[in-house]
């Protein structure tokens, strides 16, 4: 466990103080610093708890005694120090002081130099005021710093507040600064201080003989005159005053600092202050008033006050800012942020007409050349034309029509064009240049969106971006001396040119990735389209001999987006007879590109660049090309000596066999080309048997079943695999419950046999149809199981990918819906239903957390669907808790999503058919045919499942340890002889200390403790010890899990203190006894808190307490922390 700072606290003061009795002044200067940095970080934590105290061993205010005896020391030091030591002195309290800085009253009444924490502050103050009466110029001036940094305490003190007044009327410019400072400071306190120190600013600043440096300190103490609305409001009409009667303009910059300070606290003053300063945007002022006008207009309106200066200038003002040429760019860039905000806020306001002229003027802005600069000013740009186009959808405004997106897409292009030049300049190439044209392509993928008529526009200037990369390197490749010895130059140097090449081609790879990740289209002609494009890039990079394998591979995997692979593939060869041989092309071609990325594969590995191989076959196993990464991991295998390696990239072989065998069947006829290439070129035996009755359906399913348990076994022949694959496995233990579960429904109805030697067992499961729809519950109720299981893994990774969470989002809601498909017997009203099936609920109760999961789950995407599935269940049996759906569990619309909503819509159609039927269903003739329906249903349902292309998690392969959380848990009852063991008479509650460590990578704001215990808990104890055991956690193999993270979710979102609502099985009073504890972070992420567990009619014995934790991070998506220690034990006693 951690320490936090209040028990190192004596430590640190007796460190201190043997440091400051060394003769050694570099040794006190460092032991200061040293101390300043700890008290920071012990500053930014709070008030320790009755929790924190015992856990540690520590008296109650014992942090307090010796926090203040720190400060003490401290003190003393700068009383007898050198200079060095007074520096360092003030120096740390200077850097505490600045951490209490724009935080509120009730913030900085609990801060470290507060008056409620600092106890000893009257004898802190008499002794440096003793040094303030002796010392010197210079002693002096830090002791007045000091005061200024214990304002809280200082401000009330006569004598103190008399030597600051007196100081700044004194005849030592440095005294005076620091008197100001210290001044500064009191005003933001106390309000009868800053209207004596507000008259005598006033005399002050028009002081003619008064040194600059002390005339710039006089006018920023205005900008802390903000301790109420009054003060600020006469210190601004001075200031103002004051600025305006000054002659010099070097004068005027920190006058307007300090009004744009003053004026930020009330909309009033910041009307006044447009008024007077937007007129010295003009060109009659100098660049440099120019531009400290716009740092002020930027400040203002990053706090929101833009709809001040709306009303006082025009927009054409700022933008013709954009057209001075004296500006430099960086007042350019202030100018165009301030024309954005202003922009924003009149769109709010802006009728169609106005809309337009808006259009026009942003139109006529984008040919200014600061937007041919950088990338932040093209960004902007295009923030601008989104904001414009949202506000117009809304209003129902048109503004399609004009080139804007046109002009911005040929801005974006050119700009990238140039950087590419400039990246071929072997000298001049950095990785800055590299990352702005990825930022550049980024901003063009915002511009392109996700339904924009630019896209086949954009796909061409990428081509011809490629081409000109391409070009630049032909032409040094020229026959001239010098660029002869200028490319042996740079090929000495570690091949630059190719480095470069290669950064350029991976940022229009990553570029084309995510175009089609957000290409939403259902038009094949127009994904026809798209695809051509991508093919045309693709062939062109193949035809240049520089570019490796790994980059052809890459691209040619390209073809294999699921925008183009799964439901568009299986629509084309569906439609093929009305479309002509346009869809069997189409289909063929993307075949032979799947040959061509086996042919890159084998010549990877045949040259021996094993590690781009791997990275090859990650790629495509992300993409869902699993044959091709069967290939490459199976021919990786035999070439590595580590036995982790082989064990790990078997395992890959064998998940890559049972998806490939999914992969094959989506379109059987054109299948066989890779069949048949594997089968020629001898690879992958397996995959590569005759495809004419071992790649149906049925089989499929249980020979990927059994690949999916080698995989899984595979992983557990790795040494510490429960550490650092407890992603990895948890994953293909889902991946296998959910085959197991496919294959149980498939046999119980007798799906998917079309082997002629089933017929007979098909016709005897429509025969007995009846029975064996009675499994159906059981069925449904594992799907949505499973749902929940995939749920929670999405959650227990804090450190997950985007990508890899919307696939296991995918993966959830597949098994949301084939439970629904399974389940749909359970809506006819006169279905006998056995509770023995599904235990711990009723028919209603089943039917209505089927409906509540998939409707949960689909409400954004399919609203249509959602309201179709509400009319299966009675209003008041359906719990509206969608807002309680995680932020990091929403589902993006893509491809596999809408497969898994075309199966949803066809068991809907059918249910709503069923329902209809329902009168005759005792007969059994009816019951029969209904059978047979549902079957041939359930068969084509399954077969769409298992042809649509998940992919794998990117995340599956990062190989590092389980992130998660370890508790530590102390009985407040016990002695301190026995601090491991947790005692309690029986009979009582037991008292619990705890503290949650967290070990993530993010901040977190807020931490929940979910305890929970019963009698089967029980344990055997040896000699009285009750320690915990230390093993690692397999979450796949806990029951519980499941239900203990809804009850801590639905406690961290709704945030009530009401019990949540019993479901399923689980019965939290009945089974045991369970707390929710709430745990304040620190900056650390460490949280203490104290709880009771009602463990009083535990029989005498040792229990264990099963734990799970969960967090809100700084984004305020929630995750579940997996227990990283064993579970707490305690002991039951006999009363004495």
């Amino acid at each position: 466990m951690e320490k936090v700072s209040a028990a190192s606290a004596m430590d640190w003061s007796i460190k201190l103080e043997k440091t400051l009795r060394s003769k050694n002044p570099v040794r006190a200067v460092e032991a200061i610093l040293e101390t300043g940095r700890k008290l920071e970080q012990w500053s930014k934590e709070p008030e320790p708890a009755i929790a924190v105290y015992n856990l540690f061993g520590l008296i109650p205010e014992e942090d307090k005694l010796f926090s203040n005896t720190i400060l003490l020391r401290l003190v003393d030091a700068f009383c007898f120090g050198d200079r060095l030591v007074k520096l360092a002195v003030v120096r740390v309290f200077m850097s505490m002081f600045k951490l209490s800085q724009g935080k509120n009253k009730s913030e900085c009444a609990t801060c470290f130099l507060s008056k409620a924490r600092v106890h000893n502050h009257l004898e802190m103050l008499q002794r440096v005021k003793n040094v303030y009466d002796k010392g010197d110029n210079e002693a002096k001036a830090l002791a007045l710093v000091l005061f200024g940094c214990w304002r809280d305490f200082a401000s009330e003190i006569a004598p103190v507040r008399f030597l600051i007044l007196t100081s700044m009327v004194s005849s030592h410019d440095l005294e005076v600064r620091s008197s100001l400072f210290a001044a500064a400071c009191f005003c933001e306190v106390a309000d009868d201080f800053a209207l004596v120190v507000l008259g005598m600013l006033n005399d002050m600043v028009k002081f003619p003989e008064l040194m600059p440096k002390t005339r710039l300190a006089a006018v920023r103490v205005f900008a802390k005159m903000g301790c109420s609305h009054a003060i600020a409001n006469k210190a601004f009409k001075i200031c103002m005053k004051l600025m305006l009667m000054s002659s010099n303009e070097e004068n005027l910059v920190p006058f307007l600092v300090s009004l744009t300070k003053l004026a930020s606290r009330s909309t009033h003053l910041v009307s006044e202050l447009a008024e007077v300063i937007v007129p010295f945007l003009g060109e009659d002022k100098t660049s440099h008033i120019r531009a400290a006008v716009l740092r002020c207009l930027h400040f203002l309106i990053e706090r929101g006050m833009c709809f001040s200066l709306v009303h006082e200038s025009e927009t054409a003002k700022f933008s013709s800012l954009l057209k001075q040429a004296d500006l430099s760019p960086d007042m350019q860039l202030k100018a165009l942020q301030v024309f954005q905000k202003i922009l924003v806020y009149k769109l709010c306001m802006a009728d169609a007409s106005e809309l337009h002229q808006l259009v026009d003027i942003v139109g006529n802005a984008s040919h200014l050349p600061i937007f041919s600069g950088g990338y932040l000013a093209i960004s902007i740009l295009v923030d601008i034309w989104k904001q414009i186009v949202r506000t117009a959808e809304i209003r129902s405004v048109e503004v399609s029509s004009t080139s804007l997106p046109l002009q911005l897409v040929v801005l974006i292009m050119d700009k990238v064009t140039l950087l590419g030049k400039l990246c071929s300049d072997p000298f001049q190439v950095d990785s800055e240049l590299l990352g702005e044209v990825q930022d550049l392509f980024n901003v063009l993928l915002l511009l392109v969106g996700k339904n924009s008529e630019m896209r086949l526009l954009v796909l061409e200037k990428v081509r011809l971006f490629l081409e000109y990369i391409v070009s630049l390197t032909d032409s040094l490749r020229k026959t001239d001396g010098a660029h002869d010895l200028l490319l042996g130059v740079i090929s000495y140097k570690g091949k630059r040119g190719a480095v470069v090449r290669s950064e350029l081609l991976a940022s229009i790879h990553k570029f084309l990735i995510v175009f089609l990740e957000n290409l939403e289209a259902d038009d094949l002609g127009v994904l026809s389209q798209v695809y051509e494009k991508v093919k045309h890039i693709t062939e062109y990079v193949r035809s240049c001999s520089f570019f490796d394998y790994h980059a052809q591979m890459r691209f040619t995997l390209l073809l294999h987006s699921p925008i183009l692979w799964g439901l568009p593939l299986i629509e084309i060869a569906s439609n093929n007879d009305a479309d002509g041989n346009s869809g069997a092309s189409l289909v063929a071609d993307i075949f032979n590109y799947g040959i061509v990325s086996l042919e890159c594969s084998t010549q990877l590995l045949t040259e021996r660049n094993y590690w781009p191989a791997y990275r090859a076959g990650i790629y495509a196993a992300r993409l869902g090309a699993w044959v091709t990464s069967a290939l490459i991991f199976d021919q990786l295998k035999t070439n590595v000596q580590s036995a982790t390696n082989c064990f790990w990239l078997k395992s890959l072989t064998y998940l890559s066999h049972a998806e490939g065998k999914f992969q094959l069947l989506l379109v059987p006829r054109d299948s066989f080309k890779l069949v048949n290439w594997l089968r020629s070129s001898g690879y992958l035996p397996e995959l590569s048997k005759d495809a004419s009755g071992e790649f149906f359906h049925c089989v499929a399913l249980h020979e990927a079943y059994m690949n999916l348990q080698s995989s899984l076994g595979m992983l557990g022949n790795i040494i510490a695999s429960s550490e650092v694959l407890c992603f990895q496995t948890w994953f293909l233990v889902l991946k296998i419950r959910v085959l197991e579960t496919v294959i149980d429904l498939v046999e119980s109805l007798g799906l998917l046999n079309q082997d002629i030697c089933n017929k007979k067992h098909v016709d005897e499961k429509i025969l007995t149809g009846c029975d064996s729809m009675q499994q159906l519950p059981r069925i449904s109720a594992q799907f949505q199981k499973l749902a929940k299981e995939f749920d929670m893994l999405g959650m227990c990774f804090i450190d997950i990918d985007d990508s890899s969470s919307s696939v296991i989002t995918n993966l959830s809601l597949s098994c949301s819906v084939l439970a629904f498909a399974a389940g749909i017997v359970l809506f006819l009203p006169d279905f006998s239903f056995h509770e023995t099936s599904v235990p711990f609920t009723s028919q209603t109760g089943v039917c209505s957390r089927l409906v509540q999961d998939l409707v949960g789950r689909l409400w954004k995407v399919d609203p249509e669907s959602c309201e179709k599935l509400n009319i299966l269940v009675k209003a008041n049996e359906l719990q509206n808790c969608f807002h309680l759906q995680s932020r990091n569990q929403v589902m993006r619309v893509c491809s596999k999503v809408k497969m898994l909503l075309s199966i949803c819509r066809d068991v809907l159609a059918y249910t709503h058919g069923l329902q209809n039927q329902s009168n005759s269903l005792h007969e059994k003739d009816i019951m029969s045919e209904i059978t047979k329906s549902y079957r041939n249903l359930l068969s084509q349902e399954v077969m769409k499942w298992m042809q649509i292309p998940f992919g794998i998690p990117k995340y599956f392969f990062n190989i590092r340890p389980c992130v998660g959380a370890e508790l530590f848990a102390l009985s407040s009852d016990s002695s301190k002889s026995t601090p491991d063991t947790m005692l309690v008479e029986q009979g009582f509650q037991l008292t619990l200390d705890l503290c949650l460590q967290p070990r993530v990578p993010l901040r977190l704001t807020k931490l929940y403790c979910l305890l929970y215990s019963k009698l089967a808990y029980h344990t055997p104890t040896q000699h009285g010890e009750t320690k915990r055991k230390q093993k690692s956690y397999s979450p796949w193999r806990d029951e519980d899990l499941v239900e203990m993270s809804n009850k801590l979710f639905r406690h961290a979102i709704t945030k009530s203190g009401k019990k949540p609502e019993v479901s399923g099985r689980f019965d939290w009073n009945k089974n045991g006894v369970s707390v929710v504890v709430e745990l304040e972070p620190n900056e650390r992420g460490l949280g203490f808190s104290s709880c009771l567990l009602d463990v009083s009619r535990f029989p005498v014995g040792s229990y264990q307490i099963k734990w799970l934790s969960c967090c809100i991070d700084q984004h305020g998506s929630y995750w579940n922390l997996l227990p990283l220690n064993g579970k707490p034990v305690f002991t039951v006693k006999k009363a004495s």
